[in-house]
């Protein structure tokens, strides 16, 4: 036979792990696992995990339990075991720090001989989601750029909106726009549209603008900064210049795709957007393009950061998920403690996969689909059942949804809507430019520069700053599942006991009524509150002091009516 002249290639060894499959029912844990049931924790909140061993025999050396994990390691991608103590040779405990934001993972393995031979957990992996501690409130106000006139103008702006209680601003994008106009069409990624500059100031419009976010930092008002990462204007110098790094289409007059959404089972087509091709053949090129927009998410990322803010991505439900999570990973190298606000309407399988992949600390909830009570209370229920994995901003509604005049009916539906939204969620709200004076009609943020008249409507400035302070205050309002709703399913009033889950926190009774046409009233049902009668009642609101036996009497409530009672209690 003829010796084929071929060299072979090489075959690996395959070498003995040194840690084995564990037995089943070995252990009890008092944690969640799998990639789809993670964890979330603040940065500043220490993760304690318990673990406890059936079966071990009490004639052999001690059991050893470990940690196999990436926390608290200098970087995402390094490993090391940490030791759990024991507390009486079958429990194990472990209070770790979480010294970084970001997706971390970890594995329990364990040892009946002293460590000669270990078993692994038979349970996959337990992942956990670490988000900045300034998102534990986030009470966000939405400043239309060409509603409001230039930089300097947003600056004077900014001690009335700090005024109100409200610690974020979202500004619309401020890059120039193409021919559309629209804030979400941009011309450049690089600077900012010649019409936000003061003429009658010195500097460039991007001078100007650092010594705006100077003011915010200034007044304690973190900046929430739009980026727009999925399409770009027709008109933009990308697609001029660079028409690959464009999806294309030969039916377009210019070759390029224009981009779009789903709405309900309409097509939305945008005629002044083109998609960015994030999934381009060529390898090369692919790397030009996410390196670009890496770089002008994190040259707005920087001035976010510096006032301890945030960015949103726009849209991401339409977004190359390999790039989101590639681009999220860069910013958190870089900004370790920015928030990401994700636009992001999917369902909840498809959130609870990629929003630890993709590192997305805060949701936006769309409250506004829901105008009716029945419906919105069932919606509050399930922001407080998914809040161990996906936390959501609640706002009233968004700078392209419609104000509360057009959405319920009645401007007065600010009043309970937004208390609903603050106080019966998570501690993270928000409100559009505008609603705090009633207006009849959204600001357009499409077009030319206008200076709306605000004059003549009704003035809640005061309401919102007396709820944003209750936010602020109480602890209480920014948990999650200390809530019971008391309403017995009314048809027109939320009703609901918040409870303080330590004794430093008072509890509330809290009360909307979303008629905007009728009073009502309601019988709470306070059996299921654990609460010690008689109580000692406190409107926040309005001062108003009052006892209540046990079998809460009939609440009568006008029209948009809100109630928040702080359960007074006689503490040393």
């Amino acid at each position: 036979m003829t010796r084929i002249h071929i060299q072979r290639h090489r075959i690996p060894e395959l070498v003995p792990r040194p840690v084995q499959p564990g037995a089943a029912g070995i252990i009890q844990r008092s944690f969640r696992h799998g990639p789809r049931d993670f964890l979330r924790h603040f940065r500043d909140e220490p993760l304690s995990l318990t673990v406890t061993l059936n079966g071990h025999d009490s004639n052999r050396p001690p059991a050893i339990v470990a940690l196999h994990t990436n926390i608290g390691t200098r970087e995402p991608d390094q490993w090391q075991d940490l030791r759990l103590e024991s507390t009486d040779g079958h429990t194990f405990q472990i209070h770790l720090p979480l010294p970084r934001c970001g997706l971390f993972s970890f594995r329990v393995k364990y040892s009946f001989d002293g460590g000669q031979q270990w078993y692994w957990d038979r349970v996959p992996y337990s992942y956990i989601l670490v988000d900045p501690p300034s998102l534990r409130t986030v009470r966000l106000y939405t400043l239309i750029p060409s509603a409001s006139g230039n930089i300097t103008d947003w600056r004077e702006r900014l001690p009335e909106i700090a005024a109100m209680g409200f610690d974020a601003l979202h500004l619309l994008p401020i890059t120039p726009m193409g021919q559309s106009q629209s804030p979400y069409s941009a011309r450049q990624l690089f600077d900012i549209d010649p019409r936000y500059r003061d003429p009658a100031a010195k500097g460039t419009a991007l001078e100007q603008f650092e010594e705006f976010i100077d003011e915010c930092k200034r007044l304690h008002i973190r900046l929430c900064l739009d980026l727009v990462l999925n399409h770009i204007a027709v008109d933009s110098e990308m697609a001029n210049l660079c028409p690959d790094w464009i999806i294309p289409d030969d039916s377009e007059p210019n070759g390029l795709k224009r981009a779009g959404c789903w709405h309900m089972q309409d097509w939305i087509r945008w005629e002044d957007l083109v998609p960015i091709h994030y999934d381009h053949p060529n390898t090369f090129i692919r790397k030009d393009i996410w390196d670009y927009m890496k770089e002008y998410a994190l040259f707005w990322s920087n001035y976010a950061a510096y006032t301890g803010g945030m960015v949103r991505f726009d849209n991401l439900h339409s977004s190359y998920g390999p790039f989101i999570a590639n681009l999220s990973g860069a910013i958190r190298k870089e900004f370790p403690d920015l928030p990401i606000i994700g636009e992001y309407f999917t369902d909840e399988l498809t959130l609870e996969k990629t929003v630890p992949e993709w590192g997305v600390n805060l949701l936006l909830a769309n409250s506004w689909e829901y105008p009716f009570c029945p419906p919105f209370r069932h919606y509050l229920q399930y922001l407080h059942k998914v809040s161990g994995r996906l936390r959501h901003l609640c706002s009233i509604s968004t700078h392209d949804t419609g104000v509360p005049a057009v959405l319920f009916g009645s401007a007065q539906a600010t009043l309970p809507r937004y208390a609903a939204c603050a106080l019966f969620t998570t501690g993270q709200t928000g409100l559009v430019q505008g609603v705090e004076h009633g207006i009849r009609e959204r600001l357009p943020f499409i077009g030319q520069s206008h200076r709306p008249d605000l004059s003549g409507g009704p003035d809640f400035r005061d309401f919102i700053t007396r709820i944003n302070s209750l936010l602020a205050r109480h602890s209480t309002f920014r948990h999650s599942g200390n809530i019971t709703f008391i309403d017995r399913g009314h048809e027109a009033i939320l009703g609901a006991f918040r409870g303080g889950t330590h004794c430093a926190e008072p509890s509330f009774l809290l009360f909307v009524n979303l008629d905007i046409y009728h009073p009502q009233e309601v019988t709470p049902d306070l059996s299921s509150c654990a609460l010690d009668f008689p109580l000692k009642l406190r409107d926040a609101l309005s001062g108003e002091t009052f006892a209540l036996n046990a079998g809460m009497s009939t609440l009568r409530m006008e029209p948009c009516g809100v109630r928040v009672l702080e359960i007074l209690t006689d503490r040393p």
